[in-house]
């Protein structure tokens, strides 16, 4: 059993360096089960004659670290038990002392990053805190981010926050945790039965699903959702992928036609009719210039939920329905002005047609409506 204990960050830091594999079975590692070898047992450092002449014998430095990086090596927990205390010959030492020596400097800037990170979610949670508590001034929120290093436009509020399988919500997201945040399984709203998504290929081929970075790698590999059920149950994945990828290319705006004064969904007479799902093409020429306000005032289209950053409609006479939450505000387009980024969901008010994605919708002007915009990517 080790006597030397290693921090999460160390631990992390070491798996990373080594790209999560074992370093010497070369299978991929679970970072919650796996363990870290001393090529040169440990145990020696217990008998120093012993170390002394195992040093000599092997042709080691006098300033060899039993403890050090140069002497560790990630892998399965079976591996590390069944080599126990044993130690290689001379030239197998070498060749692993040279693997685990070559990967040094990548843990230690790993250790950095992973410091830098928990930096800024120290922020993260000291912003929250403050606005819970109504403190938010511009200059509370200076001394935060100069204490932690971070930068204002690097971290983003949510209106409505990211919800994974282990019941974390996300309300702010900085830039640097995206990479680890498509990592976390996604909580597919009240299915707690459910925990991720099948989808399939053209090959009726077949691939479960459960974080934004496998969901993302089975679309760019030809896996789609099939049934409608699947396309259900997808939308979470769209939601959530998607407002990670528009986040990572989103930057502060310089510009804004909804600040001041504030507008947003709501606002039923800036919405464009365009914007609503519809089966088919418009009826009427007039559905061009039309809008939700227009339509509800008309008969045409219901109300059927409103709260501060969510509207739910529905065609009065059956049909399609729509839900639109406002997540975020921000410049996701790269034009220097701020936009809206929604999580949209459209389903059939009579039948089980459901499906959704993001739309990001902005106002070019302070006279102007809305108007969907694609997204930047990076």
């Amino acid at each position: 059993m080790s006597s030397q204990r290693f921090s999460s960050a160390e631990r992390e830091a070491i798996w990373l360096a080594h790209e999560k594999k074992c370093a010497y079975t070369r299978k991929l590692l679970d970072i919650s089960n796996f363990h870290i070898d001393h090529i040169v047992p440990e145990s020696l450092a217990e008998d120093a004659a012993e170390l002394e002449r195992i040093r000599e014998e092997l042709g080691l430095p006098d300033a060899f670290d039993l403890f050090g990086y140069g002497n560790l090596l990630p892998c399965q927990p079976g591996a590390n038990l069944q080599k126990g205390s044993f130690v290689f010959d001379k030239a197998q030492v070498h060749f692993f002392l040279g693997i685990a020596s070559s990967k040094k400097s990548k843990i230690e800037a790993n250790l950095l990053r992973i410091e830098r990170r928990k930096n800024r979610g120290r922020a993260i949670i000291l912003l929250q805190q403050c606005l819970e508590r109504g403190e938010l001034s511009a200059k509370k929120v200076s001394e935060i981010l100069m204490k932690y290093g971070e930068q204002p436009e690097e971290i983003f509020e949510l209106l409505e926050g990211m919800c994974f399988a282990n019941s974390t919500e996300v309300r702010f997201v900085a830039k640097a945790e995206i990479e680890m945040l498509r990592d976390q399984p996604i909580r597919l709203g009240q299915n707690d039965h459910i925990d991720g998504v099948t989808l399939t290929n053209k090959n009726q081929e077949t691939r479960f699903v459960r974080t934004c970075r496998e969901y993302d790698e089975a679309l760019k590999q030809g896996y789609f959702a099939c049934s409608n059920f699947d396309i259900k149950m997808a939308t979470w994945f769209e939601h959530q992928c998607g407002l990670l990828t528009c986040i990572q290319a989103a930057t502060a705006s310089r510009v804004s036609h909804i600040s001041n004064p504030r507008v947003g969904i709501l606002d039923l007479s800036l919405m464009p009719f365009s914007l609503f799902p519809r089966i088919g093409e418009a009826d009427e020429e007039g559905d061009l210039n039309a809008t939700y306000q227009s339509k509800v005032d008309e008969g045409t289209l219901v109300v059927k939920r409103i709260r501060s950053n969510l509207l739910q409609v529905e065609e009065s006479k059956g049909g399609m329905g729509q839900q639109l939450i406002e997540v975020a505000r921000a410049d996701f387009n790269g034009d220097g002005i701020e936009d809206i980024l929604l999580f949209d969901y459209c389903y059939a008010t009579h039948g089980t047609l459901g499906f959704g994605g993001i739309c990001i919708i902005t106002r070019k002007t302070n006279f102007s409506m809305f108007e969907a915009v694609l997204p930047a990517m990076k």
